[in-house]
């Protein structure tokens, strides 16, 4: 039988040890679950997220055979994150002596807008960053926020700053080196001058390599991050640049546009050509990434909370070689008329002639195939040359092929001899006796430019020898307002719609004179006949007006857009021609018109020995007593007009000096040599 157990006191301080252990493992189970929650929730607060903007690929340009203007070329930035960057002053400073030690090591500084040089005690204000609207507003704000009176001298200012920045101690001495202090002073002016703040962080030094970069990371500096940053490369470097055109931070004033639209502060935009007419299609849209980080800014995770979307890549119109050969035609013939005047010894026959346009553009489409702005400028060396650009008194900055507007001088005579035939008030075979001096009206009488007359001449050859007294008397038969119903059909004082910013020109009329105050004459409109009086407008106006007079009516939208497609070439989108609108002008017109030019082409000493079938028209406008433009156009090849040109230098003095470069550009586009004959395929 077996014995029973007898309970053993000894065990009671086991029992005791086991019941106390697992009472304090419940209490601690109980703490963590439900007491301890605030706690926890506590040392989850000391992380915070950090919303980092992942730039979108801006989209690429390329000309219309696919050779690349402007291609993305990525850099990389150190940048300050405001939400990071510790707010203690002591801390803040500490961080950024560090930053400014890594980037000494490197011989690199931070990039500032302090309106201050010199290095303290020796140090005055910059005059060229405050003489800019934005380098005062910059200095208002700071003034503003940090509540510092105005008018105070350049080193009361930065003593003052030195109190802002709690960068003297106790005793009043200087806590960092004069170099590091100045740098200090300078960022943190930066960053209250300019829009720091979350989601807007202030890119403190552009366009650093890999090894700077590793630096930095491994310095460990709170509130740094780096950015990778796009900047355009270009394929064709000083060709086409005003085409083309650059990109770059939102322009002051534009701001809110951009905002509105869903722009980062920082973002990179268009600012003039292409990069700005096709904004909406180049950008992307921006991703965002999210970096978790511990109060001691060290990164416990990250992901991705949108994907950046690439922007679309865009083809242009324009065929970059044709672009480089009408730039470099137009260019030479400037200097070549200058140098000519010079050894002539004439006065006023070309020795002021320093810029031009030249245009050229398809009859059939409206596509634009090369816009030469004469001088030009480079924009892989633009920030370089800024300075020198803005005071340059040709204006090399300056679109004149859809900005500047010219008298058209006798190539207008081309849309008056339109109207006078539309209108019945001409034929083809009215004959007009040339007598030199115009007569009709007593009190003005405005002679031809051949003094002594041409006598009887049919339209045809009054086109080709640019009679003045047959187009006066042509535009006095026919009115003014007529006559402006067919120019403006034609195209001449209209938009010719091109995505580019262009001027309207003046189509001259007595609407127009009267909003000037003056009262129309007729006068007026034996002069706005022959391209004179108040006629201007732009060389692609005049290009597009040609268009219009030899293609059988038809006014296409000028266009610089081919087509686009995205980042990796598929989902193409093609741009269709447009049509504008149509002209009243029949075969007889047109077949005029086109005689017309041809005959000119024959008489012009400049154009008559061009062995391509084409046709052109000179013009000498007269901008002063001692000044004449020089303009031409022309159309090729005769029988099908498959592109149209334009050109005008200033004070070129006579049409005829327009003629080299269209002939040269034409040349180039159809395979010819100087003299307009076919080149075999060797010498091609």
């Amino acid at each position: 039988m077996q014995k029973k157990r007898k309970f053993n006191v000894r065990y009671i301080p086991l029992y005791v040890l086991y019941a106390a252990a697992c009472t304090f493992f419940f209490v601690k189970l109980v703490n963590i679950q439900i007491t301890g929650a605030d706690r926890y929730v506590k040392t989850m607060s000391l992380t915070h997220e950090r919303e980092v903007a992942v730039q979108s690929m801006r989209g690429e340009i390329y000309d219309r055979n696919g050779v690349p203007l402007a291609i993305n070329e990525y850099k990389q930035s150190i940048q300050l994150d405001y939400a990071s960057l510790p707010t203690d002053d002591k801390d803040r400073n500490e961080t950024l002596a560090s930053i400014i030690s890594v980037l000494d090591k490197w011989e690199r500084e931070a990039e500032t807008v302090m309106p201050m040089t010199g290095v303290y005690p020796h140090i005055e204000y910059d005059n060229e960053e405050l003489k800019s609207q934005l380098g005062k507003n910059r200095m208002y704000k700071f003034l503003i926020y940090h509540n510092i009176k105005s008018g105070l001298s350049c080193i009361d200012l930065y003593e003052e700053l030195l109190n802002e920045f709690a960068l003297l101690d106790v005793d009043g001495e200087h806590i960092y080196d004069p170099h590091t202090e100045d740098m200090i002073v300078r960022i943190r002016y930066s960053l209250d001058a300019t829009d720091f703040a979350p989601g807007n962080p202030y890119p403190l030094c552009s366009d650093i390599d890999l090894k700077l970069a590793t630096a930095i990371l491994e310095n460990g500096c709170k509130g740094v991050f780096l950015k990778k940053d796009c900047t355009r490369a270009y394929g064709v470097p000083g060709v086409g640049s005003n085409v083309i055109g650059r990109i770059g931070k939102i322009p002051e004033g534009k701001m809110e546009e951009y905002l509105e639209k869903g722009y980062a502060y920082d973002a990179v935009v268009g600012l003039d050509g292409a990069e700005a007419a096709f904004e909406d299609v180049l950008r992307g849209e921006d991703g965002i990434t999210v970096y978790v980080e511990d109060d001691y800014g060290n990164v416990l995770d990250s992901y991705v909370k949108k994907e950046p979307v690439p922007g679309r890549n865009v083809y242009l119109t324009i065929d970059i070689k044709l672009q480089e050969a009408a730039e470099k035609a137009l260019g030479e013939q400037i200097r070549r008329i200058v140098y000519e005047a010079r050894a002539s010894g004439i006065e006023n026959s070309g020795e002021k002639a320093n810029s031009g346009a030249l245009t050229v553009f398809s009859a059939k489409t409206g596509q634009v195939l090369a816009l030469a702005s004469y001088p030009t400028y480079d924009l892989t060396t633009f920030a370089d040359d800024y300075s020198k650009l803005v005071s340059d008194p040709a204006k090399p900055l300056f679109d004149r092929t859809v900005s500047g507007t010219y008298q058209p001088g006798s190539t207008f005579k081309l849309a008056t001899a339109i109207a006078g035939l539309m209108s019945n008030t001409i034929t083809q075979y009215t004959s007009i006796n040339d007598t030199g001096k115009y007569t009709y009206y007593s009190d003005y009488q405005p002679s031809c430019w051949l003094k002594n007359g041409h006598g009887e001449l049919e339209l045809i050859d009054a086109i080709g020898a640019s009679c003045n007294y047959y187009f006066y008397e042509t535009g006095r038969r026919t009115g003014i307002d007529e006559m402006n119903k067919y120019c403006s059909q034609l195209g001449l004082g209209e938009y010719t719609g091109i995505e580019l910013p262009e001027s309207k020109g003046i189509l001259a009329s007595p609407g127009y004179k009267e909003s000037i105050g003056q009262r129309w004459n007729p006068g007026d409109t034996l002069q706005a006949a022959i391209g004179q009086s108040y006629n201007s407008f732009t060389p692609l106006q005049l290009s597009s007006y040609i268009a219009s007079a030899v293609n059988g009516g038809t006014r296409y939208k000028a266009t610089l857009l081919l087509k686009t497609c995205n980042y990796s070439g598929a989902d193409v989108q093609t741009n269709s021609p447009q049509v504008l609108g149509t002209v009243d002008i029949d075969e007889t017109a047109q077949d005029c018109v086109k005689r017309g030019m041809k005959r000119s082409k024959e008489l012009t000493s400049s154009t008559k020995g061009y062995k391509f079938p084409i046709g052109t028209k000179t013009g000498t406008a007269q901008t002063s007593k001692t000044n004449n433009n020089a303009v031409l156009v022309a159309f090729a090849p005769y029988d099908d007009p498959e592109i149209t040109l334009s050109c005008v230098i200033e004070n070129g003095a006579a049409g005829g000096n327009a003629a080299r470069p269209v002939l040269d550009t034409i040349s180039y586009y159809f395979n010819l040599d100087k003299n307009g004959n076919r080149l075999s395929s060797t010498e091609d």
